[in-house]
């Protein structure tokens, strides 16, 4: 948890929500299509941000960090993705080192397009493998088999990208441990920058939910998933990927900073179909004092038809209460394993240390799920664990 303020740098997110196929697990704001309206939908997240930058009065300000994700953003071209990094670039003052991150799914992706990516001024990509095993990957209804997530991290480090995630998803139907720790062993010797990995969820509204969802053996499945997670704790801290956020594991220096300003509580604008914008501060003022939450109509036409007749397309808004945004920095702190809750920062925007806010804190230290590294919160190695948990009961 961090504070900002009109000197502090932002960054930009923008949701692209188009796939070739929507995948029977993704309950994520995307939608098949034929053909992408590349042209059409970059306008409309330029001139959003144009409206966003007049209304709000925060041109000029730093900006740290551009993610683009969806949906599948490699199903826009690469001058289409360069037109969108540049026009954002332009309306702020960029660091020297930016990062610029784009989700790429692997079928959508080949070496040239990885070059055209990288001329775009895109500067680190984010590789949808999720499985190299080609039972996992047909469960998953993914469109890839594993030789072509393979090839597409060697893709993108041929093509010179020199920051390279790769994200695997862990208790899936029918998915041993063996398939599991295979995949580990294939993406540690990739070798990319980062490694996500995330259980699987079954969400109510997706078609996964209707064939495995109400059948499962609940906690028989949280036993195979916490086995699995601990099994990705082991295998990549041993092959030197550091464990900086719950689900995130990085070499040295090569920490997510798009991803982790949002775990901070740093501010972002998010662009696009069902985009969340957050800032904590407005001017160096805090109207509303606890920061302010916006997020624009889901819908891919509708958010495109709202732009073009009036600049915006916000579907709804909020003002956490005090204690919504104290719970929400604990929460969002606890993620960040090599920080935790930083209770100076904690202190200095609600005026107690974390141990003061939260009386449970001492419980869980006795549990063994927490550490008190002075006043810092930390999650232990068992919190980890069962980290859902805690922050439930937190």
């Amino acid at each position: 948890m961090t504070i900002m303020n009109e000197k502090d740098p932002l960054g930009v997110y923008a949701h692209i929500p188009y796939c070739a196929s929507k995948c029977p697990y993704c309950s994520f704001n995307s939608a098949a299509v034929i053909a992408v309206p590349e042209v059409r939908y970059t306008n409309c997240i330029l001139n959003e941000l144009d409206c966003y930058l007049e209304k709000d009065g925060i041109g000029g300000r730093g900006l740290e960090s551009i993610y683009i994700g969806g949906g599948t953003p490699s199903l826009f071209s690469p001058p289409a993705i360069g037109r969108m990094v540049d026009g954002i670039k332009t309306r702020f003052v960029p660091s020297p080192d930016i990062e610029t991150t784009l989700e790429v799914n692997p079928d959508s992706v080949d070496a040239l397009r990885f070059e055209g990516y990288l001329a775009a001024g895109v500067t680190r990509v984010s590789i949808g493998a999720q499985s190299f095993d080609d039972a996992v990957l047909k469960t998953l209804g993914r469109r890839h088999p594993a030789s072509k997530a393979v090839s597409a991290v060697k893709d993108a480090k041929a093509a010179g990208f020199e920051n390279v995630g790769v994200d695997l998803i862990f208790g899936v139907p029918g998915q041993g441990m063996a398939s599991w720790k295979a995949a580990l062993t294939v993406a540690v010797e990739l070798r990319p920058q980062h490694i996500s990995v995330y259980g699987l969820t079954m969400e109510e509204d997706t078609p996964f939910y209707s064939l495995y969802g109400k059948s499962r053996d609940r906690a028989a499945v949280e036993e195979r998933e916490a086995q699995m997670y601990e099994t990705a704790l082991g295998v990549l801290k041993g092959a030197g990927y550091l464990h900086y956020e719950i689900s995130n594991f990085a070499l040295p220096g090569f920490m997510s900073r798009g991803n982790r300003r949002y775990w901070l509580g740093g501010d972002y604008i998010g662009l696009g179909a069902g985009a969340h914008s957050f800032f904590s501060s407005q001017g160096g003022q805090y109207p509303p004092k606890w920061g302010l939450r916006r997020w624009n109509t889901a819908d891919a036409v509708s958010y495109m038809e709202s732009i073009e007749a009036k600049g915006v397309a916000t579907d709804g808004s909020e003002s956490p209460t005090e204690t919504e945004a104290r719970t929400e920095a604990a929460l969002l702190g606890l993620r960040m394993l090599d920080t935790g809750i930083d209770a100076e920062a904690f202190k200095a925007r609600f005026g107690v240390y974390p141990s003061a806010a939260f009386h449970n804190i001492e419980a869980f230290e006795k549990e063994g799920l927490l550490l008190l590294r002075g006043e810092d919160v930390l999650l232990t190695h068992k919190g980890a664990l069962i980290s859902n948990e805690i922050l439930y009961r937190f």
